[in-house]
Protein backbone atom coordinates (compact mmCIF):
# COMPACT_ATOMS: atom_id res chain seq x y z
CA UNK A 1 0.00 0.00 0.00
CA UNK A 2 2.69 2.33 0.51
CA UNK A 3 2.91 4.52 -1.58
CA UNK A 4 3.49 7.42 -3.42
CA UNK A 5 2.43 9.97 -5.87
CA UNK A 6 5.40 11.03 -7.97
CA UNK A 7 6.08 13.41 -10.81
CA UNK A 8 8.55 12.74 -13.60
CA UNK A 9 12.17 12.91 -12.46
CA UNK A 10 15.27 13.01 -14.64
CA UNK A 11 17.85 10.36 -13.92
CA UNK A 12 20.93 12.44 -13.28
CA UNK A 13 23.67 9.84 -13.06
CA UNK A 14 24.66 6.55 -14.64
CA UNK A 15 26.49 3.78 -12.84
CA UNK A 16 29.34 2.09 -14.73
CA UNK A 17 29.35 -1.59 -13.82
CA UNK A 18 32.89 -2.94 -13.84
CA UNK A 19 33.28 -6.70 -13.54
CA UNK A 20 36.03 -7.43 -11.03
CA UNK A 21 37.14 -10.23 -8.74
CA UNK A 22 37.37 -7.82 -5.84
CA UNK A 23 35.93 -4.48 -4.73
CA UNK A 24 37.44 -1.42 -6.36
CA UNK A 25 36.54 2.15 -7.23
CA UNK A 26 34.24 2.40 -10.23
CA UNK A 27 34.77 4.85 -13.04
CA UNK A 28 31.71 6.85 -11.94
CA UNK A 29 33.85 8.33 -9.19
CA UNK A 30 32.12 7.07 -6.07
CA UNK A 31 30.69 3.60 -6.47
CA UNK A 32 32.44 0.32 -5.94
CA UNK A 33 32.11 -2.90 -7.83
CA UNK A 34 31.73 -6.03 -5.73
CA UNK A 35 31.88 -9.70 -6.62
CA UNK A 36 29.49 -11.41 -4.17
CA UNK A 37 29.78 -14.96 -2.89
CA UNK A 38 28.53 -17.70 -5.18
CA UNK A 39 24.89 -18.64 -4.74
CA UNK A 40 23.83 -21.69 -2.74
CA UNK A 41 23.52 -23.62 -6.00
CA UNK A 42 27.16 -22.83 -6.77
CA UNK A 43 26.33 -20.68 -9.79
CA UNK A 44 28.32 -17.45 -10.12
CA UNK A 45 26.66 -14.15 -9.21
CA UNK A 46 27.57 -11.17 -11.42
CA UNK A 47 29.54 -8.26 -10.01
CA UNK A 48 27.45 -5.26 -9.02
CA UNK A 49 28.01 -1.67 -7.99
CA UNK A 50 27.40 -0.22 -4.52
CA UNK A 51 28.04 3.30 -3.30
CA UNK A 52 30.45 2.25 -0.55
CA UNK A 53 32.79 -0.73 -0.52
CA UNK A 54 31.31 -3.73 1.25
CA UNK A 55 28.15 -1.79 2.16
CA UNK A 56 24.55 -1.89 0.97
CA UNK A 57 23.07 1.58 1.60
CA UNK A 58 19.31 1.25 2.11
CA UNK A 59 16.89 4.18 2.01
CA UNK A 60 13.69 3.86 4.07
CA UNK A 61 10.94 6.05 5.52
CA UNK A 62 11.19 5.22 9.24
CA UNK A 63 9.14 4.50 11.31
CA UNK A 64 6.58 2.42 9.46
CA UNK A 65 5.79 -0.56 11.71
CA UNK A 66 5.78 -3.49 11.27
CA UNK A 67 8.00 -2.99 8.23
CA UNK A 68 10.56 -0.57 9.68
CA UNK A 69 10.70 0.68 13.26
CA UNK A 70 13.02 1.17 16.22
CA UNK A 71 12.73 -1.16 19.18
CA UNK A 72 14.94 -0.56 22.20
CA UNK A 73 17.25 1.57 20.10
CA UNK A 74 17.58 -1.10 17.39
CA UNK A 75 16.10 -0.85 13.92
CA UNK A 76 13.93 -3.85 13.11
CA UNK A 77 10.83 -4.89 11.17
CA UNK A 78 9.86 -7.11 8.26
CA UNK A 79 11.62 -5.05 5.60
CA UNK A 80 14.65 -4.64 7.84
CA UNK A 81 15.12 -8.33 8.60
CA UNK A 82 14.51 -9.32 4.99
CA UNK A 83 16.88 -6.73 3.55
CA UNK A 84 19.52 -7.54 6.17
CA UNK A 85 19.28 -11.21 5.10
CA UNK A 86 19.68 -10.18 1.46
CA UNK A 87 22.76 -8.10 2.31
CA UNK A 88 24.24 -11.11 4.10
CA UNK A 89 23.68 -13.27 1.02
CA UNK A 90 25.54 -10.68 -1.03
CA UNK A 91 28.40 -10.42 1.45
CA UNK A 92 27.57 -6.81 2.33
CA UNK A 93 26.94 -4.84 5.52
CA UNK A 94 23.54 -3.09 5.53
CA UNK A 95 23.50 0.65 6.20
CA UNK A 96 20.03 2.13 6.78
CA UNK A 97 19.29 5.77 5.93
CA UNK A 98 16.04 7.48 7.02
CA UNK A 99 14.34 9.37 4.19
CA UNK A 100 11.07 11.09 3.33
CA UNK A 101 8.91 8.80 1.23
CA UNK A 102 7.71 11.63 -0.99
CA UNK A 103 11.26 12.14 -2.31
CA UNK A 104 12.76 8.69 -1.77
CA UNK A 105 12.60 7.56 -5.41
CA UNK A 106 14.14 10.81 -6.64
CA UNK A 107 16.94 10.35 -4.10
CA UNK A 108 17.50 6.78 -5.32
CA UNK A 109 17.68 7.95 -8.93
CA UNK A 110 20.54 10.34 -8.05
CA UNK A 111 22.43 7.70 -6.05
CA UNK A 112 21.68 8.67 -2.47
CA UNK A 113 21.09 4.95 -1.74
CA UNK A 114 21.76 1.60 -3.38
CA UNK A 115 18.25 0.33 -2.75
CA UNK A 116 14.95 1.48 -1.26
CA UNK A 117 13.20 -0.84 1.23
CA UNK A 118 10.15 1.00 2.50
CA UNK A 119 6.96 -1.03 1.99
CA UNK A 120 6.83 0.25 -1.58
CA UNK A 121 3.88 -0.67 -3.77
CA UNK A 122 5.55 -1.71 -7.02
CA UNK A 123 2.88 -3.78 -8.76
CA UNK A 124 -0.87 -3.30 -9.05
CA UNK A 125 -3.58 -4.69 -11.34
CA UNK A 126 -4.23 -2.67 -14.47
CA UNK A 127 -7.24 -0.46 -13.91
CA UNK A 128 -6.85 -0.45 -10.13
CA UNK A 129 -6.43 2.84 -8.22
CA UNK A 130 -2.71 2.18 -7.67
CA UNK A 131 -1.82 1.11 -11.21
CA UNK A 132 -1.00 4.58 -12.51
CA UNK A 133 1.13 5.26 -9.43
CA UNK A 134 3.20 2.11 -9.90
CA UNK A 135 3.71 2.92 -13.58
CA UNK A 136 5.03 6.37 -12.69
CA UNK A 137 7.44 4.84 -10.18
CA UNK A 138 8.66 2.33 -12.76
CA UNK A 139 9.72 5.24 -14.98
CA UNK A 140 12.12 6.39 -12.27
CA UNK A 141 13.39 3.21 -10.58
CA UNK A 142 13.67 -0.52 -11.25
CA UNK A 143 11.76 -2.96 -9.06
CA UNK A 144 12.80 -6.36 -7.75
CA UNK A 145 10.60 -9.40 -7.53
CA UNK A 146 7.57 -8.87 -5.24
CA UNK A 147 8.00 -9.87 -1.62
CA UNK A 148 4.68 -8.95 0.01
CA UNK A 149 1.04 -8.97 -1.10
CA UNK A 150 -0.53 -5.77 0.21
CA UNK A 151 -3.97 -4.97 1.63
CA UNK A 152 -5.36 -1.61 2.66
CA UNK A 153 -7.55 -1.20 5.74
CA UNK A 154 -10.19 0.97 7.36
CA UNK A 155 -9.56 1.82 11.02
CA UNK A 156 -12.14 3.60 13.19
CA UNK A 157 -12.45 4.90 16.75
CA UNK A 158 -15.04 2.60 18.28
CA UNK A 159 -15.63 4.98 21.20
CA UNK A 160 -16.67 7.72 18.74
CA UNK A 161 -18.27 5.78 15.87
CA UNK A 162 -19.14 2.27 17.12
CA UNK A 163 -21.41 1.52 14.15
CA UNK A 164 -18.91 2.45 11.43
CA UNK A 165 -17.47 -0.74 9.94
CA UNK A 166 -17.04 -0.27 6.18
CA UNK A 167 -15.80 2.51 3.93
CA UNK A 168 -19.09 2.75 2.04
CA UNK A 169 -20.72 3.97 5.29
CA UNK A 170 -18.56 7.10 5.22
CA UNK A 171 -20.49 10.23 4.26
CA UNK A 172 -19.90 13.73 2.99
CA UNK A 173 -17.93 15.84 5.43
CA UNK A 174 -16.30 12.92 7.25
CA UNK A 175 -12.56 13.45 7.79
CA UNK A 176 -10.37 10.46 6.92
CA UNK A 177 -6.62 10.30 7.55
CA UNK A 178 -4.18 9.01 4.92
CA UNK A 179 -0.41 9.08 4.53
CA UNK A 180 0.53 11.65 1.91
CA UNK A 181 1.95 10.23 -1.30
CA UNK A 182 0.89 6.65 -0.62
CA UNK A 183 -1.23 4.39 -2.78
CA UNK A 184 -3.60 4.32 0.20
CA UNK A 185 -4.15 8.03 -0.35
CA UNK A 186 -4.62 7.40 -4.05
CA UNK A 187 -7.23 4.70 -3.37
CA UNK A 188 -9.06 7.07 -1.01
CA UNK A 189 -9.05 9.83 -3.62
CA UNK A 190 -10.62 7.46 -6.12
CA UNK A 191 -13.20 5.93 -3.79
CA UNK A 192 -13.89 8.36 -0.96
CA UNK A 193 -13.55 11.88 -2.37
CA UNK A 194 -16.42 11.32 -4.85
CA UNK A 195 -18.61 10.69 -1.78
CA UNK A 196 -17.64 14.09 -0.37
CA UNK A 197 -15.30 12.61 2.24
CA UNK A 198 -12.53 15.02 3.28
CA UNK A 199 -9.06 13.47 3.12
CA UNK A 200 -6.45 14.69 5.60
CA UNK A 201 -2.85 13.94 4.62
CA UNK A 202 -0.09 13.21 7.13
CA UNK A 203 3.64 12.65 6.64
CA UNK A 204 3.91 9.85 9.22
CA UNK A 205 1.36 7.16 10.02
CA UNK A 206 1.60 7.43 13.84
CA UNK A 207 0.23 10.97 13.54
CA UNK A 208 -2.83 9.64 11.71
CA UNK A 209 -3.70 7.27 14.51
CA UNK A 210 -3.05 9.87 17.20
CA UNK A 211 -5.52 12.16 15.46
CA UNK A 212 -8.05 9.33 15.11
CA UNK A 213 -7.66 8.50 18.79
CA UNK A 214 -8.23 12.17 19.69
CA UNK A 215 -11.45 12.29 17.69
CA UNK A 216 -10.05 14.61 15.01
CA UNK A 217 -10.72 12.01 12.30
CA UNK A 218 -13.61 9.65 11.60
CA UNK A 219 -11.40 6.93 10.09
CA UNK A 220 -7.97 6.09 8.66
CA UNK A 221 -7.04 4.30 5.44
CA UNK A 222 -3.53 2.78 5.58
CA UNK A 223 -1.76 -0.53 4.94
CA UNK A 224 -3.39 -3.37 6.85
CA UNK A 225 -0.29 -4.65 8.71
CA UNK A 226 0.61 -1.12 9.76
CA UNK A 227 -2.87 -0.52 11.14
CA UNK A 228 -2.98 -3.89 12.90
CA UNK A 229 0.33 -3.16 14.59
CA UNK A 230 -0.60 0.33 15.81
CA UNK A 231 -4.04 -0.52 17.19
CA UNK A 232 -2.45 -3.02 19.58
CA UNK A 233 -1.55 -0.10 21.82
CA UNK A 234 -4.69 1.97 21.22
CA UNK A 235 -7.72 0.14 22.69
CA UNK A 236 -10.32 2.56 21.27
CA UNK A 237 -9.14 1.97 17.72
CA UNK A 238 -10.13 -1.05 15.64
CA UNK A 239 -9.44 -2.27 12.12
CA UNK A 240 -12.96 -2.91 10.82
CA UNK A 241 -12.35 -3.65 7.15
CA UNK A 242 -9.68 -5.16 4.92
CA UNK A 243 -9.54 -3.61 1.46
CA UNK A 244 -8.16 -5.89 -1.27
CA UNK A 245 -6.27 -4.08 -4.03
CA UNK A 246 -4.10 -6.77 -5.65
CA UNK A 247 -1.00 -4.70 -4.92
CA UNK A 248 2.46 -6.09 -4.22
CA UNK A 249 5.51 -4.59 -2.54
CA UNK A 250 9.02 -4.76 -3.98
CA UNK A 251 12.43 -3.22 -3.35
CA UNK A 252 13.62 -0.44 -5.68
CA UNK A 253 17.05 -0.05 -7.30
CA UNK A 254 18.54 2.60 -9.56
CA UNK A 255 17.56 1.75 -13.14
CA UNK A 256 21.19 1.87 -14.27
CA UNK A 257 22.37 -0.67 -11.70
CA UNK A 258 20.96 -3.78 -13.37
CA UNK A 259 23.66 -6.02 -11.90
CA UNK A 260 22.62 -5.09 -8.36
CA UNK A 261 18.98 -5.67 -9.28
CA UNK A 262 19.86 -9.15 -10.56
CA UNK A 263 21.93 -9.89 -7.46
CA UNK A 264 19.12 -8.89 -5.09
CA UNK A 265 16.61 -10.97 -7.05
CA UNK A 266 18.96 -13.94 -6.84
CA UNK A 267 19.36 -13.50 -3.09
CA UNK A 268 15.57 -13.28 -2.71
CA UNK A 269 15.18 -16.57 -4.62
CA UNK A 270 17.56 -18.21 -2.16
CA UNK A 271 15.65 -16.82 0.84
CA UNK A 272 12.37 -18.07 -0.63
CA UNK A 273 13.87 -21.52 -1.25
CA UNK A 274 15.71 -22.08 2.03
CA UNK A 275 12.81 -21.06 4.30
CA UNK A 276 14.39 -17.87 5.64
CA UNK A 277 11.73 -15.68 4.04
CA UNK A 278 8.93 -17.85 5.45
CA UNK A 279 10.42 -17.64 8.96
CA UNK A 280 10.62 -13.83 8.83
CA UNK A 281 7.15 -13.54 7.29
CA UNK A 282 5.48 -15.68 9.94
CA UNK A 283 7.20 -13.69 12.69
CA UNK A 284 5.54 -10.45 11.58
CA UNK A 285 2.34 -11.73 9.96
CA UNK A 286 1.36 -14.89 11.87
CA UNK A 287 -2.28 -14.78 10.74
CA UNK A 288 -1.58 -14.15 7.04
CA UNK A 289 -1.08 -16.78 4.37
CA UNK A 290 2.42 -17.13 2.99
CA UNK A 291 2.62 -15.79 -0.59
CA UNK A 292 2.62 -18.44 -3.31
CA UNK A 293 6.10 -17.43 -4.48
CA UNK A 294 7.64 -18.20 -1.08
CA UNK A 295 8.64 -21.64 0.11
CA UNK A 296 8.69 -23.05 3.63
Amino acid sequence: MRRRWLGAVALLSVFVLVASACSKKSETGGGTTTTPPASASGSPTPAFTTLEPGTLTIGSDIPYPPFEFNQGGTLTGFDVELMDAIAQKLGLTPKWVNANFNTIFTALSVNKFDVVASAVTAYAPKGSPAYETTQKRAQIVAFTKPYYDSLQSLTVNTSKTPDLTTWDQLKSGDRVGVQSGTTGEFWAKQNLEPKGVSLVGYTKTPDIFNALEAGQLVAAVVDLPVAEDIVKTKPDLKVTQQIATGEQYAFAVNQQNTALLDAINGAMDELFADGTYAQIFKKYFPTQELPTYAGG
